[in-house]
């Protein structure tokens, strides 16, 4: 098995409702959450997953970039710049995910899901996707070696690499992928945009009476509150979460990596990379 560290990249903060990263919450509080990728090293070219906004008024809401959080500098951070890598791979095409694409030379390909150039493309959430990084994506189809398409469904699976494999997962939208990472110390699923809060959807989600104030999301055993931020199904979208549990770490695009053990969240890693030092989640206590 090929084994791989996967760093951490801020490339600013966005600024949304609370109540977008888990279904269930109630809303009016703003918060933000920070837009990473990540940058998976091993015995080869590194790979780029997620490549930020481009400015912060592509944002709904807005959010801020703040000095050392560029593109290039986030690379140089580990001695990289965009022609060293040896693909990009957006999880999605988002404007918050696709925004630095433009700085990656053309003899770096973009490996994207056909399913979600046709969901970009379609208009079915408008400015969600930036119109000048859906401009860039056509200039790369029609640059010989820019683009490589998958055509993945759900559930399909494309080897990119020894040991980093793209898999189709929906949920998001309909052609979002992740990407599953072999370590040493088990598999890193990086999940984009598929959960947004991890202790708010598979820890401690959302439950209790509307007189309390919550909106109850459910009371099945295990069950992961989503996003309320998609274009599928809500059932498309808890069947997506669902089959990424079975991984060690999880490494969304919007909060720190989490760490399962058979299938429940029971730390997270606050450091740059993974694997790395592990904070517990408190121990639950039944009464």
């Amino acid at each position: 098995m090929t084994s791989h560290e996967i760093h951490r990249l801020n490339f600013g903060s966005v600024r949304v409702d609370a109540s977008m990263l888990v279904r269930g919450r109630p809303p009016g509080t703003m918060v933000e959450v920070p837009a990473q990728g990540y940058l998976i090293t091993g015995n080869h070219a590194p790979i780029l997953v997620d490549a930020g906004y481009r400015d912060p008024e592509v944002l709904g809401s807005g959010g801020h970039v703040s000095t050392g959080q560029g593109f290039t500098e986030q690379l140089s951070a580990y001695g990289m710049t965009p022609g060293d890598l040896a693909c990009v791979i957006p999880t999605h095409l988002h404007r918050d995910h696709a925004g630095h694409l433009d700085k990656v030379p053309m003899s770096v390909p973009v490996v994207v899901n056909r399913a979600e150039l046709s969901s970009a493309f379609s208009n079915i959430q408008g400015t969600a996707y930036a119109r000048d990084d859906l401009l860039h994506v056509v200039r790369r189809m029609y640059t010989p070696g820019a683009l490589r398409v998958l055509d993945l469904v759900p559930g399909t699976r494309a080897t990119i690499m020894p040991g980093i494999v793209v898999v189709g997962s929906g949920g998001h939208t309909a052609g979002s992928v992740n990407i599953e990472v072999d370590t040493r110390e088990g598999t890193a699923a990086l999940i984009g945009d598929l959960l947004y809060d991890l202790h708010g959807s598979l820890h401690e989600t959302p439950q209790g009476t509307p007189m309390a104030g919550v909106q109850s999301y459910t009371f099945a055993v295990d069950e992961p509150a989503p996003t309320n931020n998609f274009t599928p199904s809500v059932a498309d979208e808890i069947r997506a979460i669902k089959q990424v549990l079975t991984h060690r770490y999880l490494l969304p695009a919007h909060d720190r990596p989490g760490v399962l053990e058979n299938g429940r969240l029971v730390g997270r890693i606050d450091g740059p990379t993974v694997p790395g030092p592990i904070t517990p989640l408190p121990i639950e206590t039944t009464h």
